[in-house]
């Protein structure tokens, strides 16, 4: 093979190459969509059966019993039906147009490991399962990607305090008003112990970078427990 075909070669070798990175964030995007559709119908499912089992302990519990224990309670019960995976709740905030839902994420020692949730990231938003979910405890921990895979947090950082966030679960409907954004190092997992806030939401900041990661911190203004007879919104 002489010099002008090796030069052809190569040039097209890098066009397709160009081709691919360029076309990267389409099709990751496209199969993020492809999944939260799946993930959508399971969580029906999921919900109406968790709704069922519930619904004889709502219907004797007692009158004085405060709604934030029943909720509390309810917190609890679904998170012993929660295997990695699972969608525990769905995320809107309407600044920023986001509607997605939220899966269950790794336990136990691999907690932590950046790679235990990668796969699921890729799907959506993911749920430290390290944190106790809305309800239960403080603070209630999503991470979720900034760039590629849909991008769900990639305007993570537009939101200010005041902004309005809602969790929705089978179980309750959570309303949480932005504190304060921060920037941390990766290494710095004290943001999903910190019980002074109700929600924190995780991505890498700035954008195509993993070298920071950005952090909003919200507090909840309401939580109502949701009707037996209710679908899980879209």
């Amino acid at each position: 093979m002489n010099r002008r075909p090796r030069l052809r070669l190569a040039g097209n070798l890098l066009l397709i190459a160009g081709g691919l990175v360029l076309a990267y964030p389409l099709w990751s995007a496209g199969y993020a969509q492809v999944q939260q559709t799946r993930l959508d119908d399971s969580y029906q499912d999921s919900s109406v059966a968790f709704a069922a089992t519930t619904e004889g302990s709502a219907s004797t519990a007692k009158p004085d019993v405060p709604e934030s224990e029943l909720i509390r309670t309810a917190a609890l019960t679904y998170t012993k039906l929660l295997d990695r995976g699972d969608v525990v709740g769905r995320l809107r905030i309407p600044h920023i147009s986001l509607n997605r839902l939220i899966q269950q994420g790794t336990a136990g020692p691999s907690a932590l490991d950046p790679d235990g949730d990668r796969g699921l990231l890729r799907r959506g938003l993911v749920h430290y399962a390290v944190t106790p979910l809305p309800g239960a405890g403080e603070p209630f921990a999503i991470s979720g990607h900034r760039t590629t895979y849909g991008a769900p947090f990639y305007e993570l950082d537009r939101l200010e305090p005041g902004a309005d966030i809602f969790v929705e679960t089978p179980y309750a409907k959570f309303h949480y008003k932005v504190v304060k954004t921060t920037v941390v190092v990766p290494t710095d997992v004290s943001v999903l112990l910190d019980r002074g806030y109700d929600l924190v939401l995780t991505t890498c900041t700035p954008p195509y970078s993993a070298s920071h990661r950005l952090v909003v911190w919200a507090a909840l203004k309401s939580a109502t427990i949701r009707e037996r007879s209710a679908s899980p919104m879209h």
